[in-house]
This record gives structure tokens, sequence and C-alpha cells, in this order.
């Protein structure tokens, strides 16, 4: 088990020539591998009322399982959650104001569990993490944990195997593997579209995808697995909602914003980063009453490993994600045919709730940022309906695909209190920088390594606004 590079050798060369299909699967241990999607990641953070309700949970509850662990965090959270702290009157609308709620952290309440968790979801992981991380639980005991570390610490604990080898430790007879929204997604919340800093190169996932899934198949040959390919990154709330200009409000004529290397067009995007910033009157032409200086757009110094976050993402940075979406998502349809997994097209499905929405009891669900009742306070992860939502979704694949009568989720239950749900205008929202660093710090934890020499490269993060330090 210890010896992945064995493992990998072995399973890879034997799982690819598996293309059997499953006609039934056996759903009494359920063990779920992937990110933060898969963790019950929501609103910044990794806190129990989000959870309870992750979508593998639902599942298992679903399954009929009595127990599906999960590493469980005392509120406010690991980060803490972010919370809507008010609601301002501006020229443009009512502006909710969006902010970490605490200084402090939340703790384990599961840490002790003997033996691997069922949900393995891993906040900020990529592809290659579920394959060469380990975690220390001692680590984030002493304080020690740092924003690259602070996660498998928490999740993996034993100080010695990784994520797959923990899965496959588990036992499991049913697998969902939900992973590579990280290869993608840090170039979003960085605003730096850039291969092999915050895109991972296809021909390095390809091998890795392939390297994961052969060792569970090979090690778990009698277990069925789901795959998840990834959603459109470029169409998540993070960067659809602040548009790349202002409203005059006396004629209605737009205004655009203001970035590093000039006037924005319609045609790029701006994310919730740049909303406090906005606010200050930063991006902001002095003919409007703003301040004239522009808005970061990021960059990255190879030769200081020092990649400087942007709230920018230029029409061709976004043509570039898109193109390494589409590149990724072919690669998880190869890989899981060749291994013989299913694959749950949630690209399709949030595709078709940005096009069409989504009715449940007669109220239409959206992807818009606060008011579409999908979406946490991050405009990245989904909150708890949002869960309930995949959880549902997945049920009808599985059903169909391994010939299975899972009862479906009453999302009727999840539609009242819907931690999110609110009425105001999302599109002046005032997303702080605090509540932007601590995302940053979960979706590309291994950049915002300060000066930790444990991190692989020194890389570090720093956030400049118009020749200053942001505040």
């Amino acid at each position: 088990m210890r010896n992945l590079a064995r493992t990998v050798a072995i399973g890879l060369a034997l799982a690819l020539a598996a293309t059997g299909t499953v006609s039934a699967a056996d759903f009494s241990k359920y063990v779920a591998m992937g990110d933060s999607l898969t963790a019950g990641f929501a609103s910044g953070g990794l806190m129990v009322n989000y959870q309870k309700d992750s979508y593998p949970a639902i599942l298992a509850r679903q399954f009929g399982m009595t127990s599906f662990q999960q590493p469980t965090v005392s509120d406010p959270g690991i980060p803490s959650v972010m919370i809507l702290q008010a609601l301002r009157l501006t020229s443009q609308g009512v502006s909710p104001v969006i902010v970490p709620k605490s200084s402090s952290t939340g703790a384990p309440t599961n840490a002790t569990l003997q033996g691997p968790y069922n949900n393995l979801g891993i906040p900020g992981a990529k592809v290659n993490d579920l394959l060469t991380k380990t975690g220390n639980i001692q680590r984030l005991a002493a304080g020690q944990s740092t924003a690259a570390t602070v996660m498998y610490d928490l999740i993996l604990r034993d100080n010695t195997t990784t994520a797959i080898q923990q899965a496959i430790g588990a036992g499991g007879t049913f697998y969902t593997v939900w992973i590579g929204n990280n290869d993608v997604l840090g170039a979003v919340t960085t605003g730096v579209a850039l291969d092999g800093v915050t895109l991972t190169p296809a021909a390095t996932f390809q091998t890795q995808y392939a390297t994961l899934l052969g060792a569970l198949k090979q090690n778990r040959p009698g277990a069925a697995i789901m795959v998840a390919n990834i959603p459109a990154v470029t169409a998540i709330p993070f960067l659809t909602t602040i548009k790349p200009y202002l409203i005059n409000p006396a004629n209605g004529a737009k205004i655009p914003l203001i970035g590093e290397q000039g006037l924005l067009t319609e045609n790029d995007y701006v994310t919730l980063g740049a909303s406090s910033l906005i606010a200050q009157g930063i991006g902001v032409p002095t003919a409007a009453g703003g301040t004239g200086r522009p808005l970061p757009e990021g960059s990255f110094d190879p030769a200081t490993g020092t990649l400087t976050p942007g709230v920018i993402l230029r029409a061709a940075e976004v043509a570039a994600i898109k193109a390494r979406h589409a590149e990724l998502n072919s690669i998880i349809a190869n890989v899981a045919a060749q291994v013989g997994a299913k694959v749950f097209d949630v690209n399709s499905l949030f595709g078709s709730i940005l096009a069409n929405g989504y009715t449940v009891g007669g109220v239409k669900l959206t992807a818009a940022f606060l008011t579409g009742g999908i979406f946490s306070y991050d405009g990245v992860h989904v909150q708890n309906l949002g869960n309930a939502l995949l959880a549902t979704e997945m049920i009808k694949f599985i059903n169909a695909a391994f010939g299975a009568s899972i009862p479906e989720v009453n999302l009727r239950q999840y539609l009242m209190g819907a931690a999110s749900a609110t009425s105001v205008l999302a599109g002046t929202t005032q997303f702080s920088l605090a509540a932007w660093q601590n995302l940053l710090a979960t979706t590309v934890p291994e950049l915002v390594s300060s000066d930790n020499p444990a991190v692989p490269g020194g890389l570090k993060l720093e956030v400049a606004v118009g020749g200053g330090a942001a505040q």
C-alpha cells in the first residue's frame, strides 16, 4: 500500500485493459475522492453546517448507510466561512458586504476516527495531490499547519499515506472521483492564466489522471466507480457577477473600468475580488468620480516564483482557460472509458442551469450570485441546496448507469433557509479583500506558501493594487 510507484505501475497496466462495464453496484461502503466540491466546502470555509450536506453525505444517506465519516470542523470553519455583514445603499443599488465571519478558525471534531474518512475530498487538491501528498494531524493540533498543508493535515492525518492509498485502504464498494477542478480554477481566482502555474498542462493531467484511476481500479477491481468531469470555471459567479463597466445612473451609459493594461472591453472579465477595490474608486475613471488607479491584472515572476494575483481576466485568457477545460474533460472521458468507470457530466448539468435554471417545487434556481440559491457566499462553491441538487442528479445517473433504484433526494426540504439565497442586487457586491485572500489560500494553496521552505518551489503570494499594497 505504501509503495505508490509499484501500485501505480501494476495498477495502470492492468486497469487500462479492463474495458468491461459494471451491471450492478454495491453501495454498502461508499468512499468519495475529490477536492473542495466533494468536501462540502462552501462560503470560503470547511465547516460542519455545510459538510453535513456535502453531496457525498447526501448520497450516503440515500444509499442507506448508517455511518459516513467526514473530517468535520466546528464553527466558524477552516478558514472562517464568509457571512453577509451588511447591506449598503450605493448609486448602483443595494450592495451586500461579504466578509469572513471571524478572524479565528474552527477545530476538528472527528480527528480521532480510526481509519480513513469516507469523504476524502480535500479543498485545494489537484489530481497529482491525491497521488503524492500526505497530512499530519499533529501538525494541525500544534498550530503549525500552513495554507499549503492544513487541509491535508485535517483529512489525511497519519503523516504516511496519500489520499489514493487511504481510499483503497478504506475498502469501498462504490467510489466517486470528482477531481480536476483546481487544475484550472486557480487561473480564475488569481486572475492569472498561465500554463504550468495556474493551469495544469494537458499531457501532465493525462498521466496523473490515468495513474489515479488505474491504481483505484487495480486495487479495488470489484468496486464500481463514478467519476465527474469539470464544470466550466469561467461560468461561476466569482467571474460573472461584476461587469467590466459601471452604469452612469444619469443616462444609462456604460463606463469602462480601468486595468493595468488599459480600459476593459465588454469581452473582458472582472472577479469578485475587484468589488471592494471598485467601491474605493480603484479602477474607476476620475471623470466618473473614481481614483483613476487601475485594477491589478496579475502576473507571475518565474525568477522569484512570485505570483501576484489580479482581479481581471482578459478575453484571450478566458479563451485559454476554456480550451484547457475542454482538453481536461476529454481526458477524463477517455481514461474513465479505459478503466470502465462511468462519467457523470456535471459540466453539462451546470451549463443547463446557467442557460435555463433549475426548477424545484415551482421555484426557479439559477447560477446567479446570492439571488440564484445554488452558490454560496464565495461565488465558487455551491451551498447546501446546490449540493442537494447535485446529489439528486447524480442519483438519477447512478440508477441509469448501474441498474440501481436509489431514492432521489427531497429537494423541497433544502429550499427553506438556503444559506445565501438573498434578494439583493448582487452585481454591486463588496467582496472584502480578506474574503478573497481566504479563497486564494484554499484554491491555490501551493502558491500561498509565504516563506515556508517545506513547500516545493517556495512560491510566494503577494497582492498589490495600483502600485501599493492592498488594504
